[in-house]
């Protein structure tokens, strides 16, 4: 029987390397996925969105008036 050969440090670096840099690509490619449904869930473009942040924010403040007006009297 032959006995199997344990790679040395050149082999070992080489491999190393191909697996970070798998892992680097697998890395980007569940990163892009995620970035597009993000964007795909958040809905609409960037000026709808603003314009519907902005609305809410000014029901929020429109509802904190009211509780500072109910408190003051």
């Amino acid at each position: 029987m032959i006995p199997l050969q344990v790679p040395g440090g050149p082999e070992l670096i080489l491999v190393g390397l191909v697996i970070g840099l798998n892992l680097l690509v697998l890395v980007g490619i569940l990163g892009g996925m995620g970035y597009v449904l993000l964007r795909i869930r958040s809905g609409g473009n960037v000026s709808e969105r603003l314009d519907r942040i902005e609305r809410k924010i000014g029901r929020l403040e429109a509802q904190v008036e009211q509780l500072q007006e109910d408190e003051s009297e």
